[in-house]
């Protein structure tokens, strides 16, 4: 009873948003008020009084503002880039540009969907992969949903390493003080688990966006993609190291895809190739590196930033802070190069600001229901965690990668959920006579998928995009490739904690 309880703050979630086909801006506050009550109520396990619970509360209540105010800028900064290239046209030469190297819309949606997003991840983190790969695709005439759908499956796998390979290093800190591991050994695991997610993403984004039939005279790029992907996945975090996995391999795969559509060509049918007019009927004409440069100056400043400034610096306000500065500082400085006038920036703040201030009231919520489940005066988190590993016995490899899933879930971050959950992982592999640093995989590795779901993270990407109410359509394409890697990253756990990898690391 106490595990249907405490999950059931998550149930009412994706009830409201999946089946009710309610937006979250309404399901949010109402599942907050629930969760208040059952805390003050069921999940009182302190014996707290009403004044205690009632300042508890309130703490958490003011955390969950200030943390989401700081999602809802970054929100903010990516949305109004991309309003700045649609309002000077200049959109329309990336288009050109991007056609340029393949007409493939298929190969395109790989290329920014998926290794785009693994090089934001490394270069980043804090949701910037999502934020900023979702509208450039909307700019490049993909629907919404789908570019909402592909930029999350894109960041599936690298947010085990996250920016400069944080989520890794930190996440997993645990072992490494206990003496169990490094966090090249960490790094290491995880990566094998990763190389196959990203092998079979190419598929599933071409999937996603144009269903089965997607699939006709693309399967050989669709397999490079793939397999050139895994191969650097592999090669970086297994004999490189956790730091520069995810910005790496994203780079590098990008490089590859290009080299790839440049030497052989598609045989893309008809209704799969890029048709956009490239007319004159925009306000200005710029040439591919003015029209580009934004979103150049973005990919650049954000590595060298987060790789030569203290990250005790950058951490001051919080991270995800100084990548919102980072990002408002190139749709600023896009405005300008752009040729933007002060007053038609001011009017895209304006117009922007309103699409995204309802954001601010279901982040704010679901911030706090979060901070709720977690915390100790109430324990629903560690009891979701405990009793599905407490079940579990020789599948706990395979629990292992289910419970960083759902830790992702709840607090939005696979390194939240590390933190969370390390400690438990190391006390149950001992009791189990398992590898700690494979079981600590999975749970790292299920933590990253765990934020294709996560409806923090559904929320700011639907705002990115001005689709404000329809999470529960983005829920319900995601869900089902999030389950086949949930699935398959099981049984990956399974294989390698008793078959392959047992004494890996000894």
């Amino acid at each position: 009873m106490d595990f249907v309880m405490a999950l059931s703050p998550l149930g009412f979630v994706l009830v409201g948003i999946l089946f009710l086909k309610k937006g979250a801006m309404k399901v949010a506050p109402l599942t907050l008020l629930y969760t208040v009550i059952i805390a003050f109520s069921y999940f009182n396990i302190n014996g707290l009084d009403f004044k205690s619970l009632v300042a508890g509360t309130d703490a958490l209540l003011w955390k969950g503002v200030k943390e989401g105010a700081k999602i809802v800028m970054l929100v903010f900064s990516s949305f109004l880039l991309l309003n700045l290239m649609q309002r000077t046209g200049a959109i329309r030469q990336v288009q050109k540009t991007l056609a340029s190297v393949t007409r493939d819309r298929r190969a395109q949606l790989v290329i920014v969907g998926m290794m785009v997003p693994i090089f934001l991840e490394g270069a980043a983190g804090a949701g910037s992969p999502a934020a900023i790969a979702a509208p450039f695709l909307v700019g490049l005439g993909f629907d919404p949903l789908v570019a909402i759908a592909v930029a999350l499956l894109g960041d599936a796998t690298p947010c085990s390493w996250g920016g400069a390979g944080l989520t890794t290093i930190t996440g997993g800190a645990y072992l490494v003080d206990q003496g169990l591991s490094t966090s090249a050994l960490n790094s290491a695991m995880v990566g094998r688990f990763h190389m196959f997610g990203v092998l079979i993403i190419p598929f599933l984004i071409t999937l996603l966006g144009f269903g089965r039939k997607g699939f006709k005279g693309i399967v050989p790029y669709l397999i490079f993609a793939g397999a050139s992907t895994c191969l650097l996945m592999f090669g970086i975090s297994n004999f490189i190291g956790p730091e520069i996995t995810s910005l790496g391999t994203g780079l590098l795969s990008i490089v590859l895809s290009i080299g790839y559509l440049k030497l052989f060509r598609i045989n893309t049918p008809e209704e799969y190739l890029y048709k956009a007019d490239f007319g004159e009927d925009v306000e200005k004409t710029y040439s591919s590196f003015r029209a580009l440069s934004p979103y150049l100056l973005l990919v650049v400043l954000l590595p060298v930033i987060r790789y030569t400034v203290p990250f005790s610096i950058l951490t001051t306000f919080g991270y995800i802070v100084w990548v919102d500065c980072v990002v408002f500082f190139c749709a600023a400085a896009g405005g300008v190069i752009l040729g933007v006038s002060m007053e038609g920036f001011c009017d895209t703040m304006k117009q922007t600001s309103l699409r995204v201030v309802p954001v601010m009231v279901t982040m704010g919520s679901l911030l706090t229901v979060s901070y709720i489940m977690q915390s100790t005066d109430t324990g629903m988190m560690t009891i979701i965690a405990s009793s599905i590993a407490g079940t579990a016995g020789v599948l706990y490899p395979a629990a292992a990668v289910l419970i960083g899933a759902s830790g992702s879930f709840v607090t939005g971050t696979g390194l939240g959920s590390n933190i969370m959950f390390a400690p438990m992982h190391v006390d149950a592999a001992e009791m189990l006579g398992l590898n700690p640093v494979v079981v600590f995989a999975g749970q790292n590795a299920g933590g990253s998928l765990g934020n294709m779901v996560c409806p923090n993270n559904v929320v700011s990407a639907c705002a990115t995009v001005n689709i404000i109410g329809q999470e529960g359509e983005v829920l319900r394409r995601s869900i089902a490739v999030f389950a086949v890697l949930l699935l398959m990253y099981m049984c990956l756990g399974m294989v390698y904690a008793h078959i392959l990898f047992p004494y890996f690391g000894a």
